[in-house]
């Protein structure tokens, strides 16, 4: 007979998540939130709800965690990674797809169960404070975006 209390259970889970981009006094700032009790940085993200298209997650999670309003501009990139989790004691495969938004409208941030604090930095100054390799990659390829089309 089987031993199921030995066998790993593994999970997939599908995020969405964006770099907001806001043009101010002829600089380039980029909004990340810090995570409640864990002290990271990172970029704004959630998990796709059931029927929702990617691009709506990701304008609803940026709204629900930050309170800004945004517009996708394009998909930036793809990040995966796995973790394991000791309370549910399952290997969550999670992948997170990233857009490139622009800044509409912003509301005041209100802290909540999930993000207890909202920054806006300069874009070039962005890797310095995040907090995971794969999101400082994901902002070389909206700086790559930006450079290359700031002259068209």
């Amino acid at each position: 007979m089987e031993n199921v209390e030995n066998k790993e259970i593994s999970k997939k889970v599908v995020y969405a998540g964006g770099v907001v981009l806001w043009k101010h006094d002829n600089d380039i700032f980029i909004c990340i939130v810090k995570r409640r009790n864990k002290g990271v940085w990172i970029l704004p993200r959630g998990r796709i709800e059931k029927n929702e298209h990617m691009e709506e997650t990701v304008i609803r999670e940026i709204k629900e965690e930050t309170g800004i309003e945004a517009t996708i501009i394009k998909k930036i990139g793809i990040i995966s990674y796995s973790f394991y989790s000791s309370k549910d004691k399952v290997t969550y495969n999670k992948v997170v797809h990233f857009y490139l938004l622009r800044l509409d409208k912003q509301e005041d941030f209100v802290p909540n169960q999930e993000i207890e604090e909202k920054l806006w930095v300069p874009l070039n100054k962005a890797k310095e404070i995040l907090s995971y390799e794969a999101e400082k990659n994901i902002i070389d390829k909206v700086i790559e975006f930006i450079h290359k089309n700031e002259n068209k």
